[in-house]
């Protein structure tokens, strides 16, 4: 089975379907962001606990934050990528099917 990057649509319909793929999985990515921005914070949390501390939580945020501003970056610049790349399916489909009509 391909995944959506290797995809080809051959009709509308196809381009529908993969497109509501595609927001799937941007979701699952943002959820994953998401729990990667709080276990560090909570391992910090756990760190502290063990260690007596009461800096390593702040730590684990911290970081959580940046791997989460990085992860969301990685999916917005997918998320353009793929919208920019099914517009232009899109526009090709159109046009192929309205010189199909013209035809008949």
């Amino acid at each position: 089975m391909a995944s959506n990057d290797q995809e080809e649509a051959s009709t509308l319909k196809d381009l529908e379907r993969i497109e509501v793929q595609g927001n799937t999985n941007a979701l699952s990515r943002t959820m994953a962001v998401m729990i990667l921005m709080i276990l560090p914070g909570v391992g910090g949390y756990y760190l502290d606990q063990w260690a007596g501390t009461q800096f390593f939580v702040l730590v684990g945020f911290l970081i959580g934050t940046c791997i989460a501003v990085y992860g969301m970056l990685y999916v917005a610049k997918i998320a353009d990528h793929t919208a920019k790349r099914n517009r232009e399916r899109r526009r090709q489909l159109e046009s192929q099917s309205e010189s199909d009509l013209s035809r008949k």
